[in-house]
């Protein structure tokens, strides 16, 4: 039997278990009372009566009697029973209904371009040129979830409850507050990802699990994933190197002439064309800080031995002379 101290005991319990500050035992009892009337919301009587209770409360508001009947006590916990019931149903409704379709915003940046954006949870992104980052409507409600296509640092706010997990094809990078550098490109065979700050956790996700590539990488840990071999590989680099191309600032080593050209082509928005036979596997360090295109180009002929001609936006590299 339900009096009204099982009333407002009830009701607090609801509005904790509404406002998420529930203990896990109270939330525990507030689902199984919820199951108990998955199948008493579709009883016709039971809906009929709390339709009737309604009515009466209705015709007393706006046609009161004189008289004055004292209910029964056995009527007035009816009363107050099927009140809170009514109540649970409408909060269980609210509850379950189907969640709101998620939609994506989309930051793009094309060749020659890079762009930044401040996320509403107070985290930088910096993208890259020829570089698509997706971002879900429901970002920061549960977690912080975003896709990479191309090229991005991430300087993250620090939120222990809500993880920032960046998917670049099917790994995912994971971490609570850091800073870091990924790079996912769709025609390279690699994936990269550098640690700038702090420490992040590399995961691989299959269709029916999650494979923790690594559980810390820290700064200045580069994890290489090979997408045709599945293999991977940690190594050291730098991180005021790695990210530097946020100043238009590029750093190649042991780097082959089709690497060069790849990032040579993403950034000043050129088509390059490779002819010849290269007689060596040739590969070659180098900086390119703040250069023309042609200055680039000039810089590449004296260290590796490449022809090359110009022609506006098309650049034709004959590799068989490197060196």
């Amino acid at each position: 039997m339900h009096t009204s101290s099982d009333k407002a005991e009830i009701l607090s319990l609801l509005k904790k278990y509404r406002a998420g500050e529930a203990t896990p035992e109270e939330a525990a009892r507030i689902r199984e009372w919820f199951d108990s009337f998955e199948e008493l919301q579709d009883d016709p009587a039971f809906t009929d009566a709390a339709n009737d209770a309604a009515l009466e409360a209705l015709e007393r508001i706006f046609h009161p009697k004189v008289k004055v009947r004292v209910l029964p006590r056995i009527l007035k916990v009816a009363a107050v029973f099927i009140l809170v019931c009514t109540s649970v149903l409408f909060i269980y409704k609210q509850l379950h209904q189907p969640p709101a379709p998620i939609t994506y915003a989309l930051l793009q940046a094309g060749k020659a371009e890079r762009k930044k954006i401040t996320l509403p949870d107070g985290s930088i992104v910096t993208i890259n040129a020829n570089t698509q980052l997706r971002i879900p409507s429901d970002f920061g409600v549960r977690d912080r979830v975003l896709e990479l296509t191309g090229e991005a640092v991430f300087d993250v706010a620090q939120h222990i409850a809500k993880p920032f997990i960046v998917r670049s094809g099917n790994l995912q990078t994971v971490v609570l507050g850091t800073s870091f550098n990924v790079k996912a490109y769709p025609g390279e065979k690699d994936v990269e990802i550098a640690v700038l700050t702090g420490k992040v956790r590399i995961e691989k996700k299959a269709a029916t699990q999650t494979t923790v590539l690594s559980a810390g990488l820290t700064k200045d840990q580069v994890l290489t994933y090979n997408k045709e071999h599945d293999s991977l590989n940690i190594g050291t680099g730098k991180s005021n190197e790695i990210a530097a191309w946020q100043n238009n600032v590029f750093y190649f080593e042991q780097a082959s002439i089709p690497e060069i050209a790849a990032v040579l082509e993403r950034q000043y928005n050129i088509h390059i064309t490779l002819t010849g036979q290269a007689r060596h596997n040739c590969k070659y360090t180098l900086q390119l800080k703040n250069e023309t295109v042609e200055n680039a180009m000039r810089l590449l002929s004296q260290l590796s031995g490449i022809t090359y001609q110009i022609n506006h936006n098309e650049i034709k590299i004959n590799t068989a002379s490197c060196e």
